[in-house]
């Protein structure tokens, strides 16, 4: 899968233009110009054209990388929104990080929130979490939950994330990172107040999962596992579809037989030929009855499942409030 608009232009509004080479500092060494492109000798300077073109192939082995790496369906916005991940933080980070582990785990919400993990960086030799690189994670984050034909709209910024878990640069007090709110502790204390930040940061999660899971506010994200899943529904509805028609036109040549035999003999409907079915008739109806009465419960217990889950998110939603 290629790189779309949405995900070039997120990088580029991170990453800002560049005419000129200039010193790069986020990698202790070399040039960068255009959209991020990273040179080690000084070049002329480039166009926005020009710039885009570097980046298009700057992407390219990322895109490479992801396809091989990634072993779950991803959609263009999924796609585009690791591709502009993996550019910030290198692909040797991406490859031992919990973004990655978690999409292979099937658990893309879990890998959504592990975006927030890389928001810090080192300023004046210190283990800071930047603004810019939240507004970036949470760029990257809405745009890999959002649905294909939605819009993003993205603030600009340009920082560069330490990484996530690599011994040979952090203290040990620094090693582990968590979101930036960590739900866990809060069961566990569930009687304190929770500060301003933690409260705005749980009704963010909060509404990117529903939204995942629910849609937004029609549109439904639905993966391509729950697709073999929901094959139940499209079984059920031929089946009940294919059944009921047979029924409809037995019934209809029976009227026929009966109220206007003339019509019939003309159509070729005639008591030998309807005898066969009258004698499995009882077979007809049971057949029909199961596959009719399978699909009807198979979708009530799908939308009571999914009304449960609604009713727990708002109780959820309601209890963070303070109602």
């Amino acid at each position: 899968m290629q790189t779309g608009d949405t995900g070039l232009n997120l990088i580029k509004a991170y990453e800002g233009f560049t005419a000129s080479p200039r010193a790069d500092e986020r990698r202790g060494g070399g040039f960068v110009v255009g959209y991020g492109h990273h040179t080690t000798s000084p070049m002329p300077q480039v166009s926005q054209r020009e710039a885009t073109n570097l980046l298009m192939r700057d992407v390219t082995p990322i895109e490479t990388l992801i396809r091989d790496s990634v072993r779950t369906p991803l959609n263009q916005n999924e796609h585009d929104a690791l591709v502009s991940f993996v550019f910030n933080i290198g692909a040797e980070n991406f490859k031992r990080s919990t973004v990655l582990s978690k999409l292979n785990a099937g658990d893309k919400l879990g890998a959504a929130e592990a975006f927030e993990r890389w928001t810090k960086a080192r300023v004046d030799g210190k283990l800071m979490k930047l603004d810019g690189l939240v507004r970036r994670r949470a760029a990257e984050k809405s745009l890999f939950l959002m649905p294909t034909d939605a819009e993003l709209v993205i603030p600009t910024s340009e920082v560069s994330p330490a990484e996530e878990c690599d011994g040979q640069f952090l203290a040990p007090s620094e090693v582990t990172h968590a979101p930036l709110v960590d739900f866990d502790s809060y069961r566990r204390d569930k009687g304190r107040a929770l500060t301003e930040e933690e409260i705005e940061g749980r009704l963010s999660a909060l509404y990117a999962a529903s939204h995942a899971l629910m849609g937004d506010p029609s549109k439904m994200i639905i993966a391509k596992a729950e697709e073999r899943e929901d094959i139940g529904v499209t079984i059920g509805a031929v089946l009940g579809a294919v059944l009921a028609l047979a029924l409809t036109l037995f019934a209809g040549a029976m009227a026929l037989d009966t109220y206007a035999p003339d019509t019939a003999g003309m159509l070729g409907i005639t008591p030998g030929l309807l005898s066969p079915v009258m004698a499995d008739l009882p077979i007809w109806l049971l057949a029909s009855g199961l596959g009719l009465t399978y699909f009807t419960l198979y979708i009530v217990a799908k939308r009571a499942a999914r009304h449960s889950l609604k009713k727990a998110r708002a109780k959820e939603l309601g209890r963070v409030r303070g109602r």
